[in-house]
């Protein structure tokens, strides 16, 4: 008999810990969209989703993904139902630090949904909205933004009149102009100026053109994008993490609006000097 009711103890703690657990929301009821500067992908799920080949941004997807739903498992807040699923959406944007083209992107992503009394945080690499009741759902754009990752560095390394907000990539014919008329022309080939270098060029991207390898031998708008990927590579974890951090931020919140214009507002979330690039990019 003894032996019987410790055999039930551990199946009944069993049963327990498997209905308290992830596996009780699987992370394809989370749907998910993938965008870029020049294509949208339709709505679907982590494992029916056509990941982009950039290793980077396809674990970013993965990583996001999956700690929503291990957050939503743990509050038992399955998106399972049709409405749930309905009014559900992550939408994962990749903006690279140039488009291709001369337009500028069209405004940025908001967010349109509003929790009665939820989560709800806004900041330059996530916007999140969470509702528990009576309708679970969540909605998220979720940014995969390389300029907001100079201005990031930039504003820790201490560079002033970097705008706060989401950083919007830049033209073609920007990028050229700053990387070749305004830098490599002045700074590695001599030309003179009228105003100083800080006058011409924005902060952030003053912070990629002096970690860029020069040479008057190759055009330095390629170096300068060589030394993107570089920085993109070394704190793609560190930017995955503030994401998650900021996600878990607003699951622990108590139904107030919360809002992050800088990573300086971040220093309650993670560890700013870890964030910070410190080493050679190029």
């Amino acid at each position: 008999m003894l032996r019987f009711s410790l055999l039930m103890a551990c199946v009944i703690a069993a049963s327990t810990s498997t209905a308290g657990g992830v596996s009780q929301c699987p992370v394809d009821t989370v749907p998910i969209k993938i965008t870029g500067a020049t294509w949208s992908d339709p709505e679907t799920t982590l494992s029916a989703a056509d990941l982009p080949s950039d290793p980077h941004f396809r674990a970013f997807v993965t990583t996001v993904t999956k700690h929503v739903a291990a957050r939503l498992a743990k509050d038992k807040l399955c998106i399972d139902s049709a409405e749930s699923k309905k009014r559900s959406l992550l939408q994962f944007v990749k903006w690279p630090l140039s488009v291709s083209g001369n337009e500028p992107l069209a405004p940025v992503l908001s967010l349109d949904a509003r929790p009665s009394g939820d989560c709800r945080i806004s900041s330059p690499w996530i916007d999140l909205a969470v509702e528990r009741k009576p309708v679970p759902w969540i909605r998220g754009v979720v940014r995969w933004n390389a300029r907001q990752l100079l201005a990031d560095q930039a504003v820790l390394e201490g560079a002033r009149d970097v705008p706060a907000g989401v950083a919007m990539p830049l033209t073609h014919r920007e990028f050229s102009h700053f990387a070749t008329v305004e830098y490599a022309n002045t700074e590695v080939l001599g030309e003179p100026a009228v105003k100083p270098i800080e006058a011409r060029v924005p902060p952030d991207l003053l912070w990629l053109f002096r970690r860029s390898w020069q040479s008057t031998r190759t055009p330095f708008s390629g170096a300068a994008r060589g030394a993107m990927d570089n920085a993109v590579e070394k704190n793609a974890e560190g930017y995955t993490q503030l994401v998650i951090a900021l996600i878990d931020r607003c699951f622990a919140s108590d139904g107030a609006e919360i809002h992050y214009n800088s990573i300086l507002d971040a220093a309650d979330l993670i560890s700013l000097e870890q964030y910070k690039i410190n080493t050679p990019i190029r």
